[in-house]
């Protein structure tokens, strides 16, 4: 088990909500409540989140929405999405 940095107590992993439907597995400190995302590399926790492949299915492409993003969306396969770009990011929108 890993322990913290600061007042070595042993570490508990949890998920945390980082941002809006945006989860993380951390390790937090019960004692000192010390939060790393990975004890390597904290700072790397927004990349290894965000970044994706995209992939070829037919003649489009495709990119995998991590489940964590869909739940909390409502998204499900068959869900019908409006897909926009605004300031050269893509916007997807759930059709309610």
């Amino acid at each position: 088990m890993t322990s913290c940095p600061i007042c070595d107590t042993p570490m508990t992993k949890e998920k945390m909500e980082i941002k809006k439907g945006v989860y993380a597995r951390v390790l937090i400190c019960p004692e000192c409540e010390k939060i790393s995302a990975d004890q390597n590399r904290p700072e790397e926790i927004n990349e290894q989140i965000f970044t994706r492949k995209t992939f070829k299915i037919g003649g489009s492409l495709a990119i995998r929405i991590p489940k964590e993003l869909a739940n909390n969306l409502g998204l499900e396969e068959g869900t019908d999405v409006n897909i926009d770009v605004k300031d050269k990011k893509i916007i997807i929108d759930r059709i309610t």
